[in-house]
């Protein structure tokens, strides 16, 4: 199996790639938010929980479609440098543990482009994030825009290019 995690800053377009690579290579899509609104379904995001099960869920999915031949899974994901390791070195051992690969792609964009996009309302529909202080606040107390330093990643400034484009490079990139 492959997996293919594309990371970057909230608002920068995660989800629209990933979509487009979802359909140009008949991989499937773990959009971030799918975890988010089923652990908040009960517990609040301020519990100690919270984001532990977040993670094992997604874990745990992977892991299964892994040992179910599942040809390739795109995960979206905001990568909070420190705080995240421990998730990107599991989602590593997976996809060791069952012959797969793994691939990277870093996601980055102009910060008033960012802030632009907070508004779209394809945001609103998923529960994201829209408020831009709210936004301000959280880039402010977490490393959310450099590449994640352990791992090989495949860079992509998308403030002009559009998720097709972007698709397509991750594709040509890594041969999917």
């Amino acid at each position: 199996m492959k997996i293919i995690v594309i990371y970057g800053p909230p608002a920068v377009g995660k989800l629209a790639v990933a979509q487009e690579l979802a359909n140009i290579t008949g991989y499937k899509l773990l959009h971030n938010h799918l975890a988010i609104d089923l652990v908040e379904s009960v517990l609040d995001r301020k519990k100690n929980k919270f984001w532990e099960l977040i993670d094992s869920y997604r874990l745990s999915l992977l892991d299964a479609a892994a040992q179910e031949s599942v040809d390739g899974v795109i995960l979206t994901s905001v990568n909070i440098k420190g705080k995240d390791d421990a998730f990107i070195k599991s989602l590593i051992d997976i996809a060791k543990k069952n012959s797969g690969d793994i691939y990277f792609v870093h996601l980055k964009c102009e910060m008033n482009k960012l802030k632009g996009r907070l508004q779209e309302p394809s945001r609103k529909e998923h529960g994201k994030l829209m408020d831009i202080k709210t936004f301000e606040r959280f880039v402010s107390e977490n490393d959310v825009f450099d590449p994640i330093p352990f791992v090989d990643s495949f860079s992509i400034d998308n403030t002009n290019v559009s998720a097709a484009e972007a698709a397509m490079r991750i594709k040509k990139h890594y041969k999917l």
